[in-house]
């Protein structure tokens, strides 16, 4: 698993680049993780409530970082056009 986050205050916003092994393929995720009382950095099982700005700051690094490839980058591109 590759994975890169952005923090905004308490909380860690996370794409992580992830092989599904049951459809033999790799998917992408989008996490929210926060250090709780029982574990640091723990993975909350719920939506993700993340500000437009923190959302594009996340998938720029996301594409930075490669977890986001170049056909994501494409269809983003034709999309906006």
């Amino acid at each position: 698993m590759r994975s890169v986050t952005v923090e905004d205050g308490e909380e860690r916003f996370a794409i992580e680049k992830i092989y599904v092994k049951s459809l033999k393929r790799y998917e992408v995720r989008i996490c929210l993780y926060r250090d709780c009382k029982d574990r640091m950095n723990k993975l909350i099982p719920r939506p993700v409530d993340i500000s437009p700005d923190k959302l594009s700051t996340l998938i720029l690094v996301g594409i930075k970082a490669g977890i986001l490839d170049d056909d994501f980058k494409q269809e983003l591109i034709k999309g906006l056009s």
